[in-house]
């Protein structure tokens, strides 16, 4: 009686080990996007403050593709 009742908390464990490591990866996928677009935001927020400390007359050049 005892067998048939360990195999099915054995294969429910197994089941959440899943869950548990896939969620695990997930949450560090996504960590690593936010660091990423955070980097991004940064450097977006530091590019404009020096663009906006130009003179109007300055003149600038916009990267357009692919050389």
């Amino acid at each position: 009686m005892a067998a048939p009742v360990d195999l099915e908390l054995k294969k429910a464990f197994t089941e959440l080990q899943a869950k548990v490591m896939d969620t695990q990866q997930k949450v560090k996928l996504a960590d690593l996007q936010i660091e990423q677009l955070t980097k991004t935001k940064k450097h977006a927020h530091l590019t404009d403050t020096e663009v906006m400390m130009l003179v109007d007359e300055t003149r600038m050049y916009e990267g357009v593709g692919r050389m």
